[in-house]
C-alpha cells in the first residue's frame, strides 16, 4: 500500500510539472471565409470593406488580421489566418480561441459574425459560408452574417 501511495504521489508530481512546462503550436484563428454581402432589399453590395480580429487582438477589428472587400457581385472571401504561440499551460481549459468578421457600414467598422470555440482548441480549419445582410432600417443591426450549412 505504501508504494502505491509514493506511485500516486509521483505521478501527481509529475503530471503537475509537465502542466506547467512551456511548449509552442500553431493555431488556427480563423477559417476560410467566403460569403454574399447585401443590401436588406436583396441587392448585392461592392465595394464593402470586410475585416477579421482575433480573439487575443482587437475584437472590434480596429487592427484586423486580414482584410478584404466586396466584388461587383457582393461575394467576398477572407483567407484563414494562423498564429504561432508559446504557450504555457497552467491549467485545463486556460485558452479560449475566436475571431470577429466586421463590416464598414456608414464609414464605422461594425461588428457582423463572431465565433469561438471551446478551451484549449483552435478554430476548425473547415472554410465556412456566409450570407451578409447590412440594414439601414432603425432599431436593428447595421450588418448581420448567417453561416450556411
Amino acid at each position: 500500500m505504501r508504494q502505491l501511495t509514493g506511485v500516486i504521489a509521483g505521478l501527481a508530481v509529475a503530471n503537475a510539472v509537465s502542466a506547467c512546462l512551456p511548449f509552442s503550436r500553431t493555431i488556427i484563428t480563423s477559417p476560410p471565409i467566403a460569403g454574399v454581402y447585401r443590401a436588406e432589399t436583396g441587392e448585392p453590395l461592392s465595394g464593402v470593406q470586410l475585416a477579421i480580429a482575433t480573439a487575443d487582438g482587437d475584437s472590434l477589428c480596429g487592427s484586423p488580421a486580414v482584410q478584404t472587400t466586396t466584388d461587383s457581385a457582393g461575394a467576398f472571401y477572407l483567407p484563414a489566418t494562423v498564429k504561432h504561440v508559446a504557450v504555457t499551460v497552467l491549467a485545463p481549459g486556460d485558452q479560449v480561441y475566436g475571431f470577429t468578421m466586421c463590416a464598414r457600414v456608414a464609414g464605422t467598422l461594425r461588428l457582423a459574425f463572431e465565433a469561438h470555440t471551446g478551451v484549449n482548441g483552435s478554430i476548425s480549419p473547415v472554410p465556412i459560408s456566409l450570407t451578409c445582410i447590412e440594414s439601414r432600417t432603425a432599431n436593428t443591426k447595421p450588418v448581420a452574417c448567417t453561416k450556411q450549412r
